[in-house]
């Protein structure tokens, strides 16, 4: 059986549209009355009547951590209002849950264990809990006497739901100035957050030194970004799923201390087959090949974003740089996935996935 024959489909199964920050904030501006660019109230509607249709708009958890670098209060709580209207909290299941079951496909395939073909997990759920941890985290009121259930006093099913979704909309908007004083006596921390995304920056700055000191070919380079991304990113977890089934590296690729590279082909297939890992590789591979290239940090949470939505949304909306990137390496054909270039693109392809 050929690896391609062995791909699994991990769209949702309700049609669902990934849009980058920008889209929100241009829609965000468009229901203010306020559009920045002329057609944006036409695109909220058509975004309005896909989600009135069911289409899911999903975020990332990506976003929770985005809207902790903006320092407008006011723009944080318009964005968070326009996307709880349209999306309803909607999100992609926590990077873990789901490069998990990536993962165990990729082993499957290449190794055959778990002998069996692993199931896709639920991708959509809602709010941060599901995007965070990849579980619903239910709002529960406790007594004397430990938690109440709710179906025993009137009224307060309906109330904890009202809650639910007021709270939702604090995490999406994020925290504001006059709360901030109780809310770090409670633990909070945005700048371990933070920080750790300017470590995650300084990581590959750092490798666009190496690069310039030691320069490699492109084949060389993209199995290295490989191996970087597998062990930066994603370790723990390659080696909790590795133990969990008992498989040993070396056997498993190959590897023969004496022969240098012999386990190599092997690991390079294994990679390719975890979607969202493949994704991010050739997103950093182009952008390793321009050494002009001043990264940001943006460009880690565009990675991060595009990443985890491409295998599982069936549109994707980012920006204009990252597109371009993503047509260059035939992401949308190879994922069955349409990369978007334009508000317009948008518009043109919701009335298709509302019918569906």
């Amino acid at each position: 059986m050929q690896a391609e024959s062995q791909m699994v489909d991990l769209h949702t199964s309700r049609p669902s549209v990934y849009l980058d920050r920008w889209v929100w904030i241009q829609l965000a501006c468009a229901m203010k009355g306020r559009p920045r660019e002329p057609g944006d109230a036409e695109v909220l509607d058509a975004v309005q009547q896909a989600s009135a249709a069911g289409v899911a708009f999903p975020i990332t958890s990506t976003y929770y951590v985005e809207s902790l670098t903006t320092r407008d209060p006011r723009q944080r709580i318009d964005l968070a209002r326009t996307i709880a209207s349209i999306s309803n909290c909607c999100a992609l299941r926590s990077r873990r849950e789901l490069l998990r079951h990536q993962m165990l496909h990729a082993m499957w395939m290449h190794f055959g264990r778990p002998t069996f073909r692993p199931s896709p997990p639920e991708a959509l759920g809602v709010g941060v809990f599901w995007a965070f941890l990849g579980k619903q985290v239910p709002l529960t009121v406790s007594g004397p006497e430990g938690s109440l259930d709710p179906d025993t006093i009137p009224g307060l099913p309906q109330r904890l739901r009202q809650m639910a979704q007021w709270a939702e909309v604090q995490f999406l908007s994020s925290a504001r100035d006059e709360g901030l004083t109780d809310l770090r006596q409670r633990g909070y921390r945005p700048e371990v957050t933070i920080e750790a995304g300017q470590q995650r920056l300084a990581f590959e700055q750092h490798y666009i030194g190496m690069l310039a000191d030691d320069p490699i070919g492109r084949n060389e380079l993209r199995v290295r970004l490989q191996a970087r991304e597998l062990i930066h990113e994603h370790l723990d977890l390659f080696n909790d799923v590795l133990a969990e089934y008992r498989i040993s590296i070396d056997r498993a690729f190959g590897i023969d201390t004496n022969r240098p590279g012999s386990g190599r082909r092997k690991m390079v297939a294994f990679a390719d087959a975890i979607p969202t890992m493949r994704l991010a590789v050739d997103l950093k591979y182009h952008l390793f090949r321009d050494s002009t290239k001043n990264w940001k940090t943006n460009h880690l949470y565009d990675i991060d974003a595009l990443s985890l939505a491409i295998p599982y949304c069936h549109a994707v909306l980012g920006d204009g740089e990252m597109t371009a990137l993503l047509n260059r390496s035939d992401a949308g054909q190879r994922n069955g996935t349409v990369i978007l270039a334009s508000m317009s693109d948008l518009v043109e392809i919701l009335p298709d996935l509302a019918a569906k």
